[in-house]
């Protein structure tokens, strides 16, 4: 027996395809000169009690002929012109093939089968992109009776974690047995191939993750797709080259795909846990994206623009997938409350939208994940070092306020004569920069803002001020002292997006009311290429982004240089 590769499963998308894999890597009994339609009877649909229209969505059934005497499963082949399942008619198809529990409601000419006995291979699709699902009906108590659909599927798109795992369950699961006669054994082990029910809600993080990564294959996927159909002039291609000039020179067209998956796939999940109760909105997304945060919602407005906003534009939502990502994260397929329930068990007092993307990573791109090295420190250790780093500064520096000193180099060097001003720096800068290189989605800028924002205030209560006079002198520190002094270096784009609405939202809960058009200076770039100038760097950025005929001549409206 060879063992079934996710590689090699992702190829099998019709039946002929899957006859093979079951005689050559599951041992099934079909003979090796036999093809599909050797094996099978053909089924009449209207046999079957269906109706019209659900005739309509059937290309084929077929039934397996039984390889051994005394088979118990019935097999059933069943092609649907749709795009997806129809559980109405496997429901219908069903109630037809089960045994009736009035032997006068049986149908003489027809096998019956016991409920769990039933298995239904389905194949389903667009024309060139077909995908195979293995269905199997369980008693369904806690549905009151209505027997529960569970599904065994994978497609070229899915992750190479999700086939994997599929190839694990037919590998083990749904091999045929040595031992045909203890049909009990046999039976269970089948059966035991079916572990997600068909329209489950997600209730787990893990599940969330494998699911929303598959999805974000799925986008990148039709982005490649887009890239290789389109001209020099289409919306994608000169939004590609946008990119390469303003941000990533090397930028290649899968680089590309990646990064808009990850931002649009991650980002509205960071939208919708920032913001439950607003929910998702497929035509208004950028509505959904907190106000704190403008990059986003600008980086959106310029991405979904292209996903059927503009309705001249030739793509739409579900050509890029980005509907499959909004209706996943609706309340009818994820309990996200359920979701982060069991976030916070296995991992408390970490911000679930930081820290998930680890997990999100390891399903949509494990080795980008390693590549990249995102891996994230726990909320403890980010606290315990930006503490130990803030005490040296007061200790050893003679800066009483820490991180949130803005005491400048001249003042430093003349009251420390250990203290000499750089060459290359002004004297009035501010001694106290604050440079994550590799910030990934944020966690410590976030924490060196929640501590600064503490100690501030509690030195202006501390002199007496009240809190509307805190609040006021709070909105100037941050727009003059705060973010001036923050800085971050991000490589990837999905945790760049984040990390700059985690900032966002982080500020927002100290009260700060974004009156300044100063913003934080969290940069996409790479913290091992040589130095530049930042500065020169952001004028440059300022200027007309040139991907589409949008109004962003302006800083405030420019999205590489906003939140």
């Amino acid at each position: 027996m060879n063992d079934i590769t996710a590689t090699q499963l992702a190829r099998v998308t019709s039946f002929p395809k899957l006859v093979d894999l079951l005689r050559d890597n599951l041992e099934w009994p079909i003979g090796q000169d036999y093809g599909f339609d050797d094996i099978v009877y053909e089924y009449d649909a209207e046999d079957l009690g269906l109706k019209v229209d659900e005739i309509a969505k059937i290309r084929e059934i077929h039934q397996l002929r039984p390889l051994i005497t005394g088979q118990p499963w019935g097999i059933f082949f069943i092609s649907f012109e749709d795009k997806s399942i129809s559980v109405t008619v496997l429901r219908r198809m069903l109630r037809a093939l089960v045994v009736k529990k009035r032997s006068s409601a049986q149908t003489a000419d027809r096998q019956s089968w016991k409920l769990h006995d039933l298995i239904f291979v389905t194949n389903f699709g667009k024309s060139g992109d077909r995908e195979i699902a293995i269905a199997h009906f369980a008693d369904g108590a806690e549905t009151g009776d209505l027997p529960v659909l569970n599904v065994l599927g994978w497609n070229g798109k899915d992750t190479r974690l999700h086939n994997a795992r599929a190839a694990e369950l037919l590998q083990h699961r749904l091999r045929w047995p040595d031992d045909t006669s203890n049909l009990n054994v046999w039976r269970a082990s089948w059966s035991a191939a079916f572990e997600l029910r068909h329209g489950q809600v997600i209730k787990t993080s893990k599940d969330l993750a494998i699911r929303l990564a598959a999805l974000a294959t799925n986008i990148r996927a039709r982005a490649n797709q887009l890239l290789a159909a389109e001209n020099d002039k289409g919306p994608m291609r000169t939004m590609l080259e946008a990119f390469r000039k303003n941000l990533i020179q090397d930028l290649d067209a899968d680089g590309f795909a990646d990064m808009f998956a990850q931002t649009i796939a991650y980002g509205l999940l960071a939208a919708h846990i920032s913001r439950p109760s607003g929910g998702l909105v497929a035509d208004n997304l950028v509505d959904m994206v907190p106000k704190t945060n403008p990059f986003l919602r600008e980086l959106f407005g310029t991405f979904l623009s292209l996903g059927g906003r503009d309705k001249r534009k030739d793509i739409d939502f579900d050509e890029l997938g980005v509907r499959d990502v909004v209706t996943l994260l609706t309340d009818e397929h994820t309990d996200m409350a359920a979701v982060l329930r069991d976030f916070g068990d296995r991992n408390p007092k970490e911000d679930p939208v930081i820290h998930f993307y680890e997990l999100f990573l390891k399903e949509y791109d494990p080795k980008k994940r390693m590549q990249r090295g995102v891996f994230y420190t726990p909320r403890p250790v980010v606290n315990f070092i930006v503490r130990v780093v803030d005490d040296l500064l007061r200790s050893d520096f003679d800066l009483p306020l820490g991180l949130a000193d803005t005491t400048t180099w001249g003042e430093l060097a003349t009251r420390n004569d250990k203290i000499r001003i750089p060459a290359h720096v002004k004297s009035d800068a501010p001694f106290v920069q604050i440079l994550d290189p590799g910030t990934g989605t944020g966690t410590f800028l976030v924490e060196v803002i929640d501590l600064i924002d503490r100690r501030m205030k509690a030195l202006w209560k501390s002199e007496g001020k009240g809190e509307q006079v805190i609040q006021t002198l709070w909105n100037a520190y941050v727009a003059e002292h705060l973010l001036p002094r923050l800085t971050g270096f991000e490589l990837m784009m999905a945790p760049y997006a984040i990390a700059h609405m985690k900032i966002g939202i982080a500020l927002l809960n100290t009260g700060y009311q974004f009156g300044s058009d100063e913003r934080a200076r969290v940069f996409l770039t790479n913290a091992l290429e040589p130095a530049r100038d930042l500065d020169m760097e952001a004028s440059l950025w300022r200027r007309r982004w040139r991907m589409r005929p949008r109004r962003l001549t302006t800083p405030r409206r420019n999205p590489l240089l906003r939140w």
